[in-house]
C-alpha cells in the first residue's frame, strides 16, 4: 500500500506539474497596462491543487518545478524572475493547504481558499518592492532610487494579485471536488483487487 501511495502521489505531482507549466505559458495576458510586466496566468492552479490533494510539500514542491521549469522552456532564468515566480505560489500555498490539512471539512477548505488569497497578496506587495525593484537598478539608478520608482505602483500590484489570486480561488473551489474523484484520487492506479478490498463509505477526506 505504501509503495503505491507513494508511487500515485509522483504521478500526481508530475500530472499537476506539468500543467501548471503549460498554464504559466499560455494563456497568458496584461490586465493594467501601468504595470506590463504582470501578467495574468493560470498556473497556480494545479499547485494549489496539488497543496490540497497531496500535501503542503508537494504543493511547494511543484511551485518550485513549475517556476524553474518555466525559466528553461522560456529562456529567462533570471534569479530576480525565479524568485518571484517560486515565492508568489510556494508560501500561499503551504499556508493554505496545512491549514486545510489540519481539518479537512467544507468550512475550512473554503477558509483556506481566502487565506491563500490574502497571503499571496501580503507576499506579493514586499517581494515586488524588496526584490522586484532590482529590475529598475543600473549604473544610473541605486537600489533606493529603484524602490522610490516602484513604491507607487505597488496598488496595481495588489489589485493584480487580487484578480490572480481570486481566479486562482474560484476555479479550485470548483474543480477540486471531481478532480479529486478521478486524476487526483487515492485510488489511482491501485489494483482492482485492492481496490474492492479497501473499499469503503466516502467521508471528509475531500469535503469540497
Amino acid at each position: 500500500m505504501k509503495s503505491h501511495d507513494a508511487i500515485r502521489r509522483m504521478v500526481q505531482a508530475s500530472l499537476l506539474t506539468a500543467l501548471a507549466v503549460i498554464l504559466s505559458v499560455w494563456p497568458k495576458f496584461v490586465i493594467f497596462p501601468a504595470t506590463p510586466w504582470l501578467k495574468m496566468e493560470f498556473s497556480d492552479i494545479p499547485v494549489l491543487l496539488g497543496g490540497f490533494a497531496l500535501g503542503p510539500v508537494f504543493g511547494a514542491a511543484i511551485a518550485v518545478l513549475k517556476a524553474v521549469l518555466n525559466g528553461v522552456f522560456t529562456g529567462d532564468m533570471n534569479p530576480i524572475s525565479l524568485s518571484m515566480n517560486i515565492l508568489s505560489t510556494a508560501i500561499p500555498t503551504l499556508v493554505a493547504s496545512l491549514l486545510y490539512r489540519a481539518k479537512k471539512t467544507r468550512m475550512r477548505a473554503y477558509i483556506s481558499l481566502g487565506v491563500f488569497l490574502v497571503t499571496q497578496i501580503a507576499v506579493m506587495v514586499p517581494v515586488n518592492y524588496f526584490i522586484g525593484s532590482l529590475y529598475f537598478v543600473s549604473e544610473d539608478v541605486t537600489y533606493a532610487a529603484a524602490q522610490a520608482k516602484y513604491a507607487p505602483l505597488l496598488g496595481w500590484v495588489a489589485l493584480f494579485n487580487l484578480i490572480k489570486g481570486a481566479a486562482t480561488v474560484a476555479a479550485t473551489a470548483v474543480i477540486y471536488k471531481p478532480l479529486s474523484r478521478t486524476v487526483l484520487s487515492k485510488e489511482l492506479l491501485m489494483p482492482k483487487r485492492q481496490k474492492d478490498e479497501e473499499e469503503k463509505p466516502e467521508h471528509l477526506d475531500n469535503p469540497m
